[in-house]
């Protein structure tokens, strides 16, 4: 059917119409597409971030976080004034007659705790930084190692950096008895000490340890009146002579 002349205008224009209307349409809908991606953040904000409980939790499953915790020993150190006795009692609760060690070691300034080094004189050595109480008797120390293959150089090196405190020579016999490191110590310039050092095992706690050292300590004789504070250091420094 065949449309008049006008009819046919109008049918044109509102066919225009519609198609411009859509564009407008479609138009806005991209922009507000576009605004509401433009609004929201970006995928990686919407990831949750663990509190600190969760960050000690995940911290204490990281088997990486555990080699920042320092190991322990609880210690005692007395004056020996009978080392023959000694030596004798410590072979027979250790069923050996012990290792002889020789050991040259150099204490550096340290803002905090004490830095030594630790020369075997067989070219090799070890670098220590521990921190314990100056008190008589059972104690913590917490320590860390590093060993070295030329403790000569190494020492040259932290002389210049950090200057030297002072120097303790002696020659140690170490007796193992269970968890315990015993020394039979001849210090240059002091005398004959021994020293107790209970290597602590995580699960055990201070008082586990000291309860050790002083069963250790009356077996082998070693009275509270002969302990002493301080390093070997101190007593060098603090000018106790042999006697």
């Amino acid at each position: 059917m065949w449309l008049s002349r006008p009819s046919a205008l109008l049918c044109g224009q509102f066919g225009a119409l519609s198609r411009l209307l859509l564009r407008v349409v479609s138009c806005s809908q991209t922009n507000a597409g576009a605004a509401v991606a433009a609004a929201a953040p970006p995928r990686r904000y919407c990831f949750a971030v663990n509190s600190s409980a969760d960050a000690r939790t995940d911290s204490s499953r990281n088997p990486e976080s555990k080699r920042r915790v320092m190991p322990s020993n609880v210690e005692i150190k007395a004056k020996v004034s009978d080392p023959t006795q000694f030596a004798e009692k410590a072979a027979q609760l250790s069923q050996s007659e012990g290792t002889i060690i020789r050991q040259h070691d150099t204490f550096f300034n340290c803002s905090q705790g004490r830095l030594k080094l630790r020369d075997f004189m067989n070219k090799s050595g070890q670098l220590i930084f521990y921190e314990r109480p100056d008190t008589d008797g059972p104690k913590l120390s917490r320590y860390s190692i590093s060993p070295t293959n030329d403790p000569s150089s190494l020492r040259a090196v932290l002389s210049d950096a950090l200057g030297v405190k002072g120097e303790v020579r002696k020659e140690r016999r170490l007796f193992l008895i269970g968890q315990t490191r015993v020394h039979m110590d001849t210090v240059e310039g002091l005398g004959n000490y021994m020293e107790l050092e209970v290597v602590m095992r995580p699960e055990q706690t201070v008082e586990e340890g000291q309860q050790v050292a002083e069963d250790l300590m009356e077996k082998l004789g070693v009275s509270k009146e002969s302990l002493v504070t301080g390093a070997y250091m101190d007593l060098i420094l603090n000018g106790q002579k042999e006697t």
